[in-house]
């Protein structure tokens, strides 16, 4: 019975029933959009972020009389490999090691001239526990803009600034501390590196006598936003905390792993790029998490609207059914039944049109192919029988409180 008054309401209402089919539709298809994005914009962003740079600095330990004396302590190429050894390894994307020192520089026919040398790797294939990995300035500072070509061995890059000052161009040969270099372009960065030398991190330590050692260490990593927890003491936490602190991707705790990798370290995070990249993820979470709630309650009022619609147009049989001895439970069944029905067409219609925008979204955005999970069908459909039930609360309740006589006699 209940079967055949449905496909009646359905056969007699095509126009409204597929308003709502539609309205629910469009609604699921904006929401799985906007979840699979809420879902996945941390990492995206994240990874889009980590062009402005590096986001942890590794340094030498210096504590009690070391650091009031100015002593020099180094960090150990060997140890490089171990940041992707850590609990968050495979957030780790971007690392560089850095060597300084200072060292003469003798052009041809001038004098010479003390200046800060670089040692550092460009693109170096790094092998890692389970295979390798490109570590190199590329990953952590990508805004260095470089004139002609990488340094090599025999080779160097002379900062912008500095070349202008001595007359330097590519081609050219230097010699520093007495051993001559072949200039393989220039370098500009807006920073202290306009005004040094720059060199492979082989040939620097060569130079200096300091084999396998590195003055810091520059870490990119894929990280969580920064909360209130996050800036909670470790050392005040209590071992459930703690746990819970270490094992979430903050900049703070993957600083520490790091910290715990390379003997003799202190690793920061660089607050400034760090909290202008959590405020933007926790921004950007929060407006796909509104438009969804809004694209949900504009569906649940188009609804709610068509639903209303057809009660006021029903309310002759809505009348004849209570007369004939139907109560409020089966006339709300009748029209829970087309809610339900309605809300699973319009799910299964809206994941398949999610799928197209999510993938047009992913594709304007982050030019990357999306991601759709497999919870996403029943996720709509879920969406969809909500939607479709939230709408129809106000106007079943309407329907509940027809009264039989006066609709009948205003018929007659």
């Amino acid at each position: 019975m209940l079967f055949r008054i449905l496909t009646e309401s359905f056969g007699n209402q095509r126009r409204g029933m597929l308003l709502m089919v539609v309205a629910v539709a469009a609604g699921a298809a904006l929401a799985a959009a906007m979840l699979t994005l809420a879902w996945d914009i941390r990492a995206r962003v994240s990874r889009e972020l980590r062009a402005f740079g590096a986001n942890i600095v590794i340094e030498p330990r210096l504590e009690g009389l070391a650091d009031l004396s100015g002593q020099r302590r180094w960090l150990k190429e060997e140890d490089l490999p171990r940041a992707k050894t850590i609990f968050w390894r495979h957030n780790i994307v971007g690392l560089a090691p850095f060597l300084y020192g200072q060292v003469e520089l003798s052009t041809p026919g001038g004098q010479g001239l003390r200046v800060e040398a670089i040692g550092t790797w460009f693109d170096h294939p790094m092998a890692v526990p389970g295979g390798s990995f490109r570590a190199g300035v590329h990953t952590v500072a990508p805004w260095w803009e470089l004139t002609g070509a990488p340094p090599g061995r025999g080779s160097l890059l002379v900062g912008a600034a500095l070349a202008e000052r001595l007359g330097i161009s590519p081609g050219m040969r230097v010699a520093l501390d007495g051993r001559e270099f072949k200039v393989s372009g220039l370098l500009r960065t807006g920073g202290q590196e306009d005004e040094a030398v720059v060199l492979e991190l082989s040939e620097l330590q060569s130079l200096l006598g300091l084999k396998g050692l590195l003055s810091r260490v520059l870490v990119s990593a894929l990280t969580t936003p920064m909360d209130e927890f996050a800036y909670k003491d470790p050392a005040s936490m209590s071992r459930k905390e703690y746990e819970k602190w270490y094992c979430t991707g903050y900049v703070t705790s993957i600083a520490k792993q790091l910290e715990e990798v390379f003997r003799g370290s202190r690793a920061r995070p660089l607050w400034r790029g760090a909290q202008a990249e959590g405020r933007v993820l926790q921004r950007l979470s929060a407006l796909v998490w509104l438009l969804t709630a809004l694209v949900l309650a504009s569906s649940i009022l188009g609804v709610a609207a068509t639903m209303a619609a057809s009660v006021l147009r029903r309310q002759h049989e809505i009348a004849l059914m209570k007369s004939i001895g139907a109560d409020a439970v089966n006339v709300a069944m009748i029209f829970l039944s087309e809610a339900l029905v309605i809300g699973l067409l319009g799910g299964l219609l809206g994941w398949a049109l999610g799928y197209v925008a999510t993938d047009f979204i992913a594709r304007a955005v982050f030019s990357t192919q999306a991601q759709m999970r497999a919870v996403l069908l029943p996720l709509c459909l879920a969406l969809g029988v909500l939607t479709t039930l939230a709408g129809s609360v106000v106007p079943i309740r309407r329907a509940l409180r027809v009264r039989p006589a006066v609709v009948l006699r205003e018929a007659l």
